[in-house]
């Protein structure tokens, strides 16, 4: 009898997994606007979790105008599998597509989704607000606070749209204690324009110079942060002369740069991992220079100065490498930035302009 039991038990293991669905990264994906019969597609990871093997024995599409195929129909025991969707646009306005995606041994489907909207011309949203997030565009993902005085409030604005056919509340994830966001309407009906008002608190920065961070938009409900939905801020606080005198400002250092924007050729040539330039530093006031602070936008710009105190009449070379391939990816501007004891130019920036 035991020995029964055994064979039994063995041959259960060898059976494929019955009543058991796939982790899927995102039942509902959200591709934003779309052309007019410019077929559109949508793919979902599905990971099985289980011990056993999935077998995927069909999937139902909701209509004639959806695609559905699966990279492979058996999902190995911690493997993957991609289902992708092909919608052909043909129908004009926002759209929800979905497929019924059946395992062997199971009744009920797990249920995968597309939403958009198909628009015959697209170039005015695209222009106005480049930035494509899914379901939402944005007119920029790079918010820069620049030359901010203690005890400033200023304001940046974000605008925003909403492309797709329900309601959207706008969110912004990990906001630090000097920012703070509002967004008017709270509430984005389907295809409506809108802001988001982003405040800073000078008072709540932490130093003078470059201060930066990364927030991230919620745009649906459960949202994760990734690269995708992220967005870049910086500011810029100077430092204050108030305590000084006029005789003090009079005989103060003045900065001088060789130039401001430095372009960088050769980001196309694969074979150059580094990219190299010199902007000189000159001091033309009457008494010394002094660089309190070097700063860079992104890890794919280093800077060596060659002296941080300059003599009146004095110059020093600023040294600066760019390594492209850390470029591509930066939704960041490459910049450098110089806070220094001269009152014109207490916070003074060097482009780096790529090419």
């Amino acid at each position: 009898m035991k020995r029964i039991l055994l064979l039994f038990l063995s041959a259960l293991s060898l059976l494929p997994a019955f009543g058991s669905h796939p982790v899927v990264d995102q039942e509902l994906r959200h591709v934003g606007e779309v052309l007019w019969q410019q077929p559109c597609t949508a793919e979902f990871t599905l990971t099985n979790k289980d011990k056993r093997p999935l077998y995927i024995s069909s999937m139902r599409v909701s209509c004639g105008c959806l695609q559905a195929k699966a990279s492979a129909d058996v999902i190995p025991s911690g493997g993957s599998a991609t289902v992708r969707l092909t919608y052909d646009a043909r129908q004009m306005g926002t759209f929800r597509k979905e497929v019924a995606v059946y395992f062997r041994g199971d009744n009920t489907p797990l249920q995968l989704a597309m939403e958009g909207r198909v628009v015959r011309e697209r170039l005015a949203v695209d222009t106005l607000l480049p930035v494509d997030m899914g379901n939402v565009r944005l007119s920029t993902a790079n918010i820069e606070f620049e030359q901010v005085n203690r005890g400033d409030r200023p304001v940046q604005e974000i605008e925003i749209i909403n492309t797709e056919r329900g309601n959207y509340t706008p969110s912004l994830m990990h906001l630090p204690t000097y920012l703070t966001a509002e967004c008017i309407p709270e509430v984005l009906h389907g295809g409506e324009r809108g802001i988001i008002r982003l405040t800073l608190d000078s008072e709540q920065l932490p130093d003078y110079g470059l201060t930066q961070t990364t927030v991230y938009l919620s745009r649906y409900h459960g949202e994760r942060v990734s690269d995708d939905n992220e967005l870049q801020v910086s500011a810029i606080l100077l430092p204050s002369f108030n305590q000084f005198s006029e005789a003090q400002l009079s005989r103060a250092p003045r900065m001088q740069l060789s130039e401001e924007n430095v372009v960088m050729e050769g980001i196309a040539d694969n074979k150059k991992k580094k990219l190299t330039a010199v902007v000189v530093v000159s001091n033309a006031g009457d008494t010394p220079l002094s660089v309190k602070h070097l700063q860079v936008s992104h890890r794919s710009v280093g800077v060596s100065l060659g002296n941080r105190t300059i003599a009146p009449g004095a110059s020093t070379k600023l040294k600066i490498t760019l390594t492209p391939s850390m470029l591509k990816t930066s939704k960041v501007r490459p910049r450098i930035l110089l806070i220094t004891d001269d009152p014109a130019h207490a916070a003074q920036t060097i482009n780096i302009i790529p090419k």
